[in-house]
């Protein structure tokens, strides 16, 4: 039987199709600095910022339609503050380039500008509160 290194590494994996026992070795390699997220698929964080004052509920449903052209919101929470922010973690990761705080034609910044009708700002992580 054919071994491979698993690259995110894990124990005793959710879906085992080949080693029941776990006997091959390459199942159970751990991958030193590698992060392991066991319950889902990696995901990319992103924090958007509007430059507007009082985002509405219509800017924010598009905003995550926007997201989920490519990929799968995961969670997300709007907050008011002084800027209103909306902190998102959406798959496929790199569905929207391997820089989420790219500007220009075809990333994920001017999607989202053309559809809430305002400058955003993205930045590459992102806080929830619960």
């Amino acid at each position: 039987m054919a071994g491979f290194t698993r690259t995110a590494g894990d124990f005793d994996p959710v879906l085992n199709l080949d080693a029941g026992s776990y006997t091959d070795g390459s199942i159970n390699e751990i991958t030193s600095a590698a992060t392991v997220q066991p319950q889902g698929p990696k995901l990319t964080f992103a924090t958007i910022t509007f430059t507007g004052s009082s985002t509405t509920g219509a800017q924010i449903k598009a905003c995550i339609d926007t997201i989920q052209q490519k990929t799968t919101v995961h969670i997300y929470e709007f907050t008011t503050t002084t800027n209103d922010t909306l902190a998102v973690a959406f798959y496929d990761n790199g569905a929207w380039g391997s820089d989420v705080t790219a500007t220009g034609a075809g990333t994920l910044d001017q999607a989202i500008t053309d559809a809430v009708g305002e400058a955003v700002t993205i930045t590459a992580t992102a806080t929830f509160t619960n």
